[in-house]
């Protein structure tokens, strides 16, 4: 039996695709593969080896996730905006409120269970203000975690939850009448399975820190809920994995999987209807849920600092007097086309203070691709084209 059949069989075992399992021995062989040569064994023994421990591998982290309640879904991102600071927000609204509120609107804020209050006596105590089922009113002599100053004498926390002394099954609710984190992260994407779901995916926390690439196919492990349409993400288990052969078991491509009428992605032929979009849809129910699909060219690729890229994106339509829009390409992600690339832009449609007409990216598609030339093949024919210049000089 050949290795490209040990592989085939392996992966049925393991249940997933022969692609993920070579690009997991790929990996092996780049990190092992020269110790396993020095120590005598050949080239065969050694994709066998490796081929041994990504299964072992492979059979360890399924068992890891089984044992944290998650399960591996297969698809693809196709919007994965930035987070939601909602902590971050929340405290900042509330500070605002208070600066501006009167004595007797702070009251109302309080017993209403909406904050908790604490002045600041100056001899190393603080008297807090609180809801009587959150403890009344009291002296204290250090301000708990989150509390937010309002100033030199006023110190304040949001409420987490003041509703609810128990959780549903009975036991005592951790979050009632006690601090509301102001680092409160939330990126909340959608997923398209394979088999044409679409799942909504919600990562709070150091989860939220990661940014997941979009129309890009592979697998990520989450905790599906009861209706089969939200999942969540677990911090250090929810990783994705790419398996481009996923990409074909989609019916089409992105382009036209984003206008199927069961998916929830307006498009739009160009930057310039996001106008008229704007007016139609600002301030109907669900107006924040929209998003839209606009496809663009690339027209400028600036480099960024810490090795990403920025596309500068514009309408095809040449007539257009839309602005550009940037789209911001992490290192981990390589751009491997040139200027002239089509770009299907995915996201939300916002209006500036200016009346500028904005959208915020979500998700990016490069299709119709220009290939771009890499840095040598520019520095040789650079060179080539000097050395072909002195010799007409010196001729």
């Amino acid at each position: 039996m050949n290795n490209e059949q040990t592989i085939t069989n392996v992966a049925k075992t393991l249940n997933v695709t022969p692609e993920a399992l070579k690009e997991r021995v790929a990996i092996l062989l780049e990190e092992q593969g020269p110790a396993w040569t020095n120590a005598g064994k050949s080239e065969d023994d050694c994709e066998l080896l490796a081929i041994r421990v990504a299964a072992r591998q492979i059979n360890t982290e399924a068992a890891r996730l089984r044992r944290a309640g998650a399960e591996a879904i297969e698809g693809m991102f196709i919007h994965s905006p930035r987070p939601k600071e909602w902590g971050k927000i929340l405290y900042n609204k509330m500070s605002k409120q208070l600066r501006t509120a009167d004595e007797g609107a702070r009251t109302a804020l309080v017993e209403s269970g909406a904050v908790v209050l604490f002045e600041n006596n100056h001899d190393g105590t603080w008297t807090k203000m609180a809801r009587d089922d959150f403890g009344g009113q009291s002296d204290v002599t250090e301000l708990p975690r989150n509390t937010m100053n309002i100033d030199e004498n006023t110190s304040f926390f949001v409420v987490w939850d003041k509703s609810n002394p128990t959780f549903p099954s009975g036991d005592a609710n951790f979050k009632f009448g006690k601090a509301r984190p102001q680092d409160e992260r939330e990126r909340t994407s959608l997923f398209l399975t394979t088999d044409m779901k679409l799942v909504t995916i919600k990562a709070q926390g150091k989860a939220a820190d990661i940014q997941h690439p979009t129309f890009v196919t592979g697998t990520i492990p989450v905790r599906m809920g009861q209706n089969g349409t939200t999942a969540y993400c677990k911090p250090e288990v929810s990783v994705f994995t790419t398996d481009e052969s996923l990409s074909n078991k989609y019916p089409s491509a992105p382009i036209d999987l984003l206008g199927m009428e069961d998916i929830p992605v307006d498009m739009l032929d160009g930057f310039d209807a996001l106008t008229s979009y704007y007016d139609t849809h600002n301030g109907q129910p669900g107006w924040w849920d929209k998003i839209v699909a606009v496809p663009s060219e690339v027209i400028h690729i600036d480099p960024r600092d810490n090795g990403g890229m920025v596309l500068v994106c514009a309408d095809l339509d040449i007539t257009s007097t839309a602005p550009t829009v940037d789209v911001y390409v992490g290192a981990d992600h390589p751009v491997d086309f040139a200027v002239g690339t089509k770009c299907l832009i995915v996201g939300q449609t916002w209006r500036s203070q200016e009346n500028e007409q904005r959208m915020s990216v979500g998700g990016w598609w490069a299709y119709d691709m220009i290939e771009s030339m890499d840095m040598e093949s520019n520095l040789d024919a650079h060179s080539e084209s000097i050395g072909v210049m002195e010799m007409k000089d010196y001729e």
